[in-house]
């Protein structure tokens, strides 16, 4: 079930107020999310780095791959959490008002 269903009943006030409080979160939290993504964005440099080291076997370069998908699958999940959290109210908002 998409989150704009759970706004889809809310007031103005309540879908601005909903706004300010991702946006506060997002703000409060900034340090930690960097850091969470940087931590992917090096395991997955480091990965690369192996994946073009001469001698890697067939079996080591698979493991980066299978590594890789991860790290993405967590990356593109996680940002695509805080992305609905942050612009649901606004898009339920904007919605509202143009009906």
């Amino acid at each position: 079930m998409s989150l704009s269903n759970q706004y889809a009943k809310w007031s103005g006030d309540e879908l601005r107020r909903a706004e300010r409080i991702a946006d506060q979160f997002l703000s409060n939290h900034n340090q930690e999310i960097y850091r969470s993504f940087n931590a992917q964005l090096l395991a997955a440099a480091e990965l690369l780095h192996r994946l073009r080291a001469d001698g890697a076997s067939l079996e080591e370069r698979l493991d980066c791959f299978a590594r890789i998908a991860e790290i993405s699958g967590v990356m593109q999940s996680d940002a695509y959490a805080l992305f609905e959290l942050a612009s649901e109210p606004g898009v339920a908002r904007l919605l509202a008002s143009a009906l």
